[in-house]
């Protein structure tokens, strides 16, 4: 019998950003595309969401919605980075584990 499985974690380049910045788990926090007032919004927390934030934005217009926002790059090189490593952990359990090459943090 032959099983198949998924791994996935949620707006894993939000995960990093937060990992990087533990402090910001209290307020709403978002990955934007680039750091500059204009730069566009690719992930959002939930408290991010529940302020009206939603990706597309501008980090301008998120902030005129969440005062207390935090924003941050994370670069692709960054995400691969730790998509690989990921991958290398999983083989612990499965030689047969792939990323997606869509979707960061799925499995």
């Amino acid at each position: 019998m032959d099983r198949l499985a998924c791994v996935s974690l949620p707006a894993f380049p939000l995960q990093l950003l937060l990992r990087r910045h533990p402090e910001w788990a209290v307020y709403p926090a978002v990955v934007v595309a680039e750091d500059r007032p204009q730069g566009r919004i690719l992930w959002i927390s939930e408290k991010a969401r529940r302020a009206g934030v939603l990706p597309g934005l501008s980090y301008a217009e998120a902030l005129s919605l969440a005062a207390n926002l935090r924003a941050g790059v994370v670069p692709a090189t960054e995400v691969e980075a730790e998509v690989a490593a990921l991958t290398e952990r999983l083989r612990r359990f499965t030689p047969d584990i792939e990323p997606s090459s869509e979707e960061p943090g799925i499995f």
